[in-house]
């Protein structure tokens, strides 16, 4: 029985962990209000632009680099042994944080967001700027995987991030399947 939420947003399946608790229990530890207050605050208030590679409008948190290579990045190549992965981001959202839309059309590959979720938070896409977004919602307490194919010409995969409410952390992964 599957204890994660996966969202197949461009059809070629999520990579499944094989320590998928593991995963959950690192990522919990990490979302709440005394991590995200200790770590380096990103706020970016750029004109809206749905076309740009990187969000130029939001507030997050980044988790250190620090954690990140000697806690995170070990459980991910546990759990993930079939893929080779380079991280693109590790973030702390707090209640009312965002990253606006934006394409990563410079940075093209596979993608995978591993979430935990304390409260309601959501990633938005969608492939065309005249289609509404398509709301996935985070596990409240959970451990959700997107994957999705961040592409350089279009249809690009555009998205974002909400958080309402909670404390939300977001590992990014760029991959290719090995195994």
């Amino acid at each position: 029985m599957r204890k994660y939420t996966t969202y197949n947003i461009h059809g070629k399946g999520v990579p499944e962990p094989l320590y998928p608790d593991e995963l959950h229990n690192l990522l919990k530890q990490y979302a709440n209000k005394k991590t995200y207050d200790t770590s380096k605050q990103i706020v970016k208030n750029g004109e809206h632009n749905s076309n740009a590679s990187h969000a130029i409008n939001g507030k997050v948190s980044e988790i250190q680099e620090t954690t990140i290579i000697s806690s995170i990045l070990p459980a991910l190549k546990k759990s993930f042994p079939n893929l080779n992965f380079r991280l693109s981001g590790h973030f702390i959202y707090g209640p009312s944080d965002f990253m606006g839309e934006h394409t990563n059309k410079d940075d093209a590959t596979d993608v995978m967001y591993l979430t935990y979720a304390t409260g309601k938070s959501k990633f938005s896409y969608r492939f065309s700027q005249d289609e509404p977004f398509i709301d996935t919602y985070d596990n409240i307490d959970g451990l959700t995987i997107r994957a999705f194919t961040a592409s350089a010409r279009e249809p690009y995969t555009f998205h974002k991030v909400d958080c309402e409410s909670g404390y939300r952390v977001s590992v990014g992964l760029r991959y290719i399947n090995i195994g």
